[in-house]
């Protein structure tokens, strides 16, 4: 198999032996080959595996893949790209990309069925990574884009330290201080003063911070500034997939007039 497991790997119900990660993988390679990819299919025989699937966390291609963040948020776009990946599924249609980059709620399915494949747990996991992470990343592209526009309306130069604030107005400390406060609050090792990496942080750490930040300004904001705050997220994510529908129609267009497809 391409995937390796720690003894010590986390999981949604208890410890599942790797013979039986692995019966779900064999599985679900041997449903994937019997499938077309321009249908729909594909992407119900990869959710329903995500809806079996134990593992918070697992080493797989040399890397530590968390999928459950502490503890209450799910990120199944993650595993599904893992799962695709260890399916060769990528090298079949760039159609499979394009799914797990979608920003869409419930990956293009009804809210009913997608709880349905992958179940009610993961369902509600799911959705406190979507809230935590997915929209709380928009609402800070969302402040850095109006800083942004304050600043260039006022003929004034835009600086990293300009975008930083953005922070600041969310969750009152700079990035770096929320950075600090975080690693010591969840016993994050720090990287060597020294180190040219010492601001470098892995996916599934940004991750993890930002389900932390969204929680702390959960804590410290008044109802009407939470939801003020959700709905500018949410538009902004709107905005972006829209935006990625419309990027998508351009490249098939050039694609059908270059006859690649």
């Amino acid at each position: 198999m391409n995937h390796a497991l720690g003894s010590d790997a986390t999981t949604f119900s208890g410890t599942l032996l790797a013979s039986d990660v692995d019966h779900i993988l064999t599985n679900l390679k041997s449903d994937l080959t019997r499938i077309d990819i321009g249908s729909e299919k594909w992407k119900m025989l990869i959710l329903e595996a995500i809806g079996k699937w134990p593992l918070a966390s697992e080493k797989f291609d040399g890397e530590i893949w968390y999928y459950l963040i502490g503890g209450e948020a799910f990120d199944w776009r993650l595993l599904a790209y893992r799962l695709m990946r260890g399916c060769d599924l990528f090298s079949r249609s760039e159609k499979c990309l394009d799914w797990v980059s979608a920003p869409m709620l419930f990956g293009g399915f009804q809210e009913s069925d997608f709880m349905r494949f992958l179940g009610v747990d993961k369902f509600r996991a799911h959705l406190s990574y979507f809230y935590g992470v997915t929209v709380e990343q928009a609402l800070i592209v969302a402040v850095e884009e109006e800083i942004t526009h304050r600043r260039v309306s006022g003929g004034r130069e835009l600086t990293d330290r300009a975008l930083e604030l953005a922070y600041e107005i969310l969750y009152n400390s700079s990035r770096d201080q929320l950075w600090n406060v975080y690693k010591l609050e969840n016993g994050v090792k720090a990287t060597r003063p020294n180190s040219r990496y010492r601001y470098a942080h892995s996916l599934g750490e940004e991750d993890a911070f930002t389900y932390w930040l969204h929680k702390l300004r959960l804590e410290e904001s008044d109802p009407a500034k939470i939801a003020s705050d959700t709905r500018k997220g949410l538009a902004t994510l709107e905005r972006i997939r829209k935006n990625d529908v419309r990027r998508q129609a351009i490249m098939h267009s050039d694609r059908l007039r270059s006859g690649i497809i």
